[in-house]
């Protein structure tokens, strides 16, 4: 697959990097995205300061989503600074799929407030970001939609307390900075409805040096299929044992993710046409992704990094790309597993490269899992000092989510 051919970067020498972040309900389903961006509050360089058309772009390109199996759009929520608030016209934005977010920085003032009148008038939803029992910011909370309560902020005891007051004001209440699962199951029960954090890219159970029984019969698989001299035969013959796989992955293939002219009709056919790694790589994801119980965000976001690593790799000659996908991939086995990743790399025949750039981020392969990673947590500083040409990320990442949701679909139908 010639990723060079796919991705016209030729657009992308200007404007900030962007990255989507997932804000949860209580049954771990994404209602909508936070979008991340440089200079996002910096009047003069406004991600919309083009008008209607960057936001049609912005609500095609990063608003859409697979889920169980159907495509649907959900909201972005985009920080605004007072200053672009007060002092600049905005475009006319389509109130049901962007909501108005402040920072917690936000300085209050008459205009502002004034602004926030006016915009709830004609319908915009407006959000205050990052809440922490700031004085400063109380004069706000009569006139937001929904407040995000900065958890890493907060005290635990002044949390039920805040709460109370809170929820008289008949705003949503949105957790933030939500750590691991311990402190969202606390968030739940203290009555929150929304949900957002870091928890949603760490395993449940970090601590465990064993693996179950159901992990270690996936594992013997992955570790077959990971074997240097298996064939395609072999692969068949392992997959057709199991039909809804074997149907999976056919549907994967044939899907708008690879665009091919002709349908593929068997697993053979399918390794001729693409190459025994990417069958490998699929197999695996199919099979990991089929976990009972599992966010569906994480076998979303498994499938976007793992392509991602595998754009930029060869966009910029970075080793094999099919190998910088098996490691974009490996690196979040123990979300779907909740087994320690060294426990399961231990079960799977993988090369010193590639283990030293899943556990430590060493080598060229590690160094670009670090920047795809830090990109993902919208650390841009790293991104920048990563060596890696500023123009492909957002062509890569936006091309990772499009490639993404395609596949996602395919396994569900």
């Amino acid at each position: 697959m010639n990723s060079e051919q796919q991705i016209d970067t030729s657009r992308e020498t200007s404007g900030g990097l962007i990255v989507r972040q997932p804000i949860f309900n209580e049954q771990l389903k994404v209602v909508s995205y936070q979008l991340r961006y440089e200079d996002s509050l910096e009047p003069g360089n406004a991600i919309l300061s083009d008008g209607p058309s960057t936001a049609t772009i912005l609500l095609s390109t990063y608003a859409s989503l697979s889920q169980d199996g159907t495509v649907r759009k959900v909201p972005l929520f985009l920080p605004f600074s007072a200053e672009l608030l007060t002092e600049t016209e905005l475009p006319q934005l389509p109130k049901r799929s962007m909501l108005i977010e402040l920072p917690a920085t936000t300085k209050v003032t008459r205009s502002l407030l004034f602004s926030l009148t006016s915009l709830r008038q004609h319908g915009y939803r407006i959000v205050l970001d990052g809440f922490a029992l700031q004085k400063e910011l109380f004069p706000l909370l009569r006139f937001v939609n929904i407040i995000k309560v900065d958890m890493s902020r907060t005290p635990r005891n002044k949390l039920i307390g805040m709460l109370k007051v809170l929820r008289k004001l008949k705003s949503t209440l949105l957790a933030q900075n939500i750590p691991d699962f311990k402190t969202l199951q606390l968030c739940k029960s203290a009555g929150f409805k929304l949900f957002q954090g870091g928890f949603i890219s760490k395993p449940t159970v970090v601590e465990r040096d064993s693996i179950s029984t159901k992990s270690a019969a996936l594992l013997q698989l992955v570790q077959a299929l990971q074997k240097p001299d298996i064939t395609a035969q072999q692969i068949e013959g392992m997959v057709i044992l199991d039909p809804i796989l074997s149907f999976k992955m056919l549907r994967v293939i044939n899907s708008a993710a690879y665009n091919l002219e002709t349908k593929i009709e068997s697993l053979q056919q399918a390794v001729v046409m693409l190459g025994l790694d990417q069958i490998r790589s699929w197999a695996m994801i199919i099979m990991l992704s089929n976990q009972d119980g599992k966010p569906e965000e994480w076998s979303r976001n498994l499938i976007a990094r793992a392509r991602m690593c595998e754009l930029l790799a060869e966009l910029t000659n970075t080793g094999k790309p099919e190998i910088a996908f098996l490691v974009g991939m490996l690196s979040q086995l123990d979300l779907l597993l909740e087994t320690r990743l060294e426990v399961i790399l231990d079960q799977i025949s993988i090369d010193d490269e590639v283990r030293e750039a899943v556990l430590n981020h060493h080598g060229p392969l590690g160094q670009l899992l670090h920047a795809v990673i830090s990109f993902e947590n919208g650390e841009w500083g790293i991104v920048k000092r990563s060596g890696i040409p500023m123009m492909l990320f957002k062509p890569a990442y936006r091309h990772s989510i499009n490639w993404t949701e395609s596949s996602m679909q395919a396994m569900h139908e």
